[in-house]
């Protein structure tokens, strides 16, 4: 839901909200980190003049980053559904364990990510706000491909040599 669609409060209606729904976040160092999808919002993109993304659905996914005794980070990772950047959800949906390589993907799959885990690298993002001021953000580097032990398959046997005269 975009800021455009959220619910309108009529002056009768309750606030069931306590203000304390908002987690606390930090701004992470650069390094690999475990996330949790913790939700998603599908949008439209449309380009700036210039833009090499063409006017295209988009989906942003926040993750929620496992920083252990550093505290919990957020980043927002848009992946937009246009040929030149599939890679990106290809590599997204196989870190969450539901694609495998050269797999075909759909993109419906987007609807059944809330609570998946998953591994990235993330790096920090400096940049000016609408305010003027410099600020900071985690930004995803790339998804890691899943252990294969965490996806419940079995890790390849190791490669057996070959030795002449035995078999």
């Amino acid at each position: 839901m975009s800021e455009t669609e959220q619910k309108v409060f009529d002056w009768d209606d309750e606030i069931v909200d306590d203000g304390q729904s908002a987690p606390e976040t930090v701004v992470l160092p650069a390094g690999n980190y475990d996330f949790t999808v913790i939700k998603t919002e599908k949008g439209f993109y449309q380009p700036r003049p210039g833009s090499k993304i063409p006017a295209c659905n988009k989906v942003d996914v926040f993750l929620r980053l496992d920083g252990g005794e550093l505290g919990t980070g957020l980043a927002v990772e848009t992946l937009f559904l246009c040929e030149k950047q599939a890679w990106k959800a290809a590599a997204f949906f196989r870190s969450v364990g539901m694609r495998g390589h050269d797999e075909p993907l759909k993109w419906r799959m987007i609807d059944h990510v809330d609570g998946e885990h998953g591994r990235c690298r993330v790096y920090v993002d400096t940049f000016t706000g609408r305010d003027g001021q410099q600020k900071q953000n985690n930004k995803v580097d790339r998804f890691f491909d899943p252990d294969p032990d965490e996806r419940g398959e079995a890790a390849p046997a190791p490669a057996k040599k070959w030795a002449k005269g035995t078999f």
